[in-house]
C-alpha cells in the first residue's frame, strides 16, 4: 500500500514541497442547520437499502452485481468506511436539508483534534475521465456554497482519478479502502494501493485500445499462452496490469475475432496467434492517443547523462511511471533521424518537478525537453529503461507523415518477423 502524509505535530513526514505545513486552522461557517446532524433513517428505508446487500451484511464482491447508490449511502452512514489515520467525528446524509440542496453527505473529519469539515459528492459510476471530471466540478461548486472542503466518495479510486483529485485539489475516498486528503497549506495524505472490488462487468467496447489493447501487443510479442494466469503474469512482468477478467474478456472477443485460436497440446490447452498481420492493422486502425494533463516544458540546470541518472533513481524510489514517446523511441528501433525536443510520458509530472526543482526550470522556449503527464498504463508497457515498447513506437508513427509511416512499417515488419518465428517454433514442437 502506498501512503504519504503530511502535518505539524504527528508522527507522519511532512510534504514540505507539495503543501506548508499546518499551522493554524480557523472552522468554517456551515450553512446548513445542527438538526441536520446524523438524521435517524426510517426503518422501511432501512430495509430497502439492505435488499441491495449480501446475506453478510457486507457490500457484494461479485463483479456482476451492480454497485447501488443507497448501498453506498448505507456505507458511509454506518461509518464501515476507514479514513484512517482520520477519525469520523460525524457523518450526515440522505437528510431533507442536504437532499434540497443537492448535497449527497457532510462528514467531519479529526485529526490531532482539528476538525475537518467536507462537502461530499457520490458517484456510483467512475469509470470514464468525463464522469470524473463532472463529478468533481459539482462538489466545487457544492464547496462554494457550504463553505466546506470538496470530497469524492467513488466505489474506487484509481491512480488516475487520484492525480485529477490532487491537479483540482479536492480530496477523495472510495469503498476499497483507499483515501486521498488534500487541503493546499494544511494537510495531505494519500493512502492508496487497494485493488479495485467492484470492476465493471460490461462488454469491453474496443479491445484494440487504451489499456484493453495490452492483451493484443503482448500476443504480439509473445504468441503462444498456457492459460489466462500465464497471461496477466506476463502482463504484470512488463509492467502491465489487469485483472484475470478483463484478460478473459480480451481473449474472447480476440477468439471472436479469428486473432488467436486454441488447441491441444500433450493434453494441456494453449492459446496462441493465429492473424498476427490482422491484429496489426487492427490496433493501428483503432489506436488513439493516451489521455493526459498540461504539458510542461523545461531546461536543464545539469548534464543529460546526469539528469537521466537522477530520473532512474526517482523512478525506482517512487514507482511512479516514465518513458519517452514511441516517436520519441523510435530511433532504437529503425534508422530514423528526429531533430525534435525530446518528449516523455510521466505519470506524476509535479511530483517530478517537486523533487528535481534544483534542476529543472520550467520555461516556453527552448526547451531541454517537455513532460506529458498521463496515468494511461498503456504508453509504460514493456518500456526498455526509459524508451517506449517498439509496439508503442510502431502505432505512434502510424499516425504520422509518410516519413513516420515508412518508419512505422519497418518497426512492424521486424514485429511480425519475430511473430511467425515463434508460430512457426511452435508447430516443430
Amino acid at each position: 500500500m502506498d501512503g504519504r502524509c503530511g502535518v505539524m505535530g504527528k508522527g507522519w513526514s511532512i510534504d514540505h514541497k507539495r503543501y506548508s505545513p499546518l499551522v493554524s486552522y480557523v472552522a468554517t461557517p456551515q450553512i446548513l442547520t445542527p438538526s441536520c446532524i446524523i438524521p435517524v433513517l426510517p426503518y422501511i428505508l432501512l430495509q430497502e437499502y439492505k435488499t441491495f446487500r449480501n446475506v453478510s451484511g457486507e457490500m457484494t464482491k461479485n463483479s456482476d452485481v451492480s454497485l447501488m447508490e443507497k448501498d453506498m449511502s448505507l456505507q458511509l452512514f454506518e461509518r464501515k468506511i476507514d479514513f484512517s489515520p482520520f477519525e469520523l467525528r460525524s457523518v450526515q446524509c440522505d437528510a431533507y436539508d442536504l437532499l434540497r440542496h443537492g448535497i449527497d453527505a457532510l462528514i467531519d473529519l479529526n485529526w490531532a483534534g482539528i476538525d475537518f469539515p467536507f462537502v461530499v459528492e457520490q458517484k456510483v459510476k467512475f469509470d470514464s475521465l468525463q464522469m470524473t471530471k463532472s463529478a468533481i466540478e459539482q462538489v466545487l461548486c457544492q464547496t462554494h456554497h457550504t463553505g466546506r472542503y470538496p470530497m469524492l466518495y467513488l466505489p474506487y479510486l484509481s491512480k488516475n482519478t487520484v492525480r485529477m483529485l490532487e491537479e483540482a485539489k479536492v480530496s477523495g475516498f472510495d469503498l476499497c479502502g483507499n483515501l486521498f486528503i488534500c487541503i493546499p497549506g494544511k494537510i495531505f495524505v494519500e493512502r492508496t494501493g487497494k485493488p479495485n472490488r467492484f470492476p465493471s462487468s460490461a462488454p469491453i467496447k474496443n479491445i484494440y485500445q487504451k489499456n484493453s489493447s495490452l492483451v493484443p501487443r503482448l500476443f504480439l510479442m509473445r504468441p503462444i499462452f498456457e492459460s489466462i494466469q500465464a497471461i496477466v503474469r506476463e502482463l504484470k512482468r512488463r509492467n502491465g496490469s489487469l485483472t484475470q477478467a478483463t484478460v478473459s474478456k480480451v481473449c474472447k472477443r480476440l477468439e471472436e475475432d479469428i486473432i488467436i485460436g486454441k488447441r491441444n497440446v500433450h493434453q494441456q490447452k494453449q492459446t496462441y496467434l493465429i492473424q498476427p498481420e490482422v491484429l496489426m492493422e487492427n490496433l493501428a486502425e483503432k489506436y488513439i492517443p493516451p489521455n493526459s494533463g498540461k504539458t510542461v516544458k523545461v531546461k536543464l540546470r545539469i548534464s543529460q547523462e546526469s539528469f537521466i541518472k537522477r530520473l532512474l533513481a526517482w523512478k525506482h524510489n517512487t514507482k511512479e511511471d516514465i518513458v519517452q514517446t514511441g516517436v520519441v523511441s523510435c530511433t532504437a528501433y529503425t534508422v530514423m533521424a528526429r531533430a525534435e525536443t525530446p518528449t516523455f510520458y510521466c505519470s506524476h509530472v509535479a511530483g517530478l518537478l517537486s523533487e528535481m526543482s534544483d534542476i529543472l526550470v520550467e520555461t516556453e522556449r527552448f526547451a531541454d525537453f517537455e513532460l506529458i503527464d498521463t496515468a494511461d498504463q498503456f504508453v509504460y508497457f514493456d518500456q526498455r529503461e526509459l524508451r517506449s515498447s517498439p509496439i508503442q513506437s510502431y502505432l505512434e508513427l502510424m499516425r504520422g507523415d509518410k516519413r513516420d509511416r515508412q518508419a512505422a512499417e519497418m518497426i512492424g515488419n521486424e514485429l511480425l518477423k519475430q511473430a511467425r518465428l515463434a508460430l512457426e517454433k511452435m508447430e516443430i514442437d
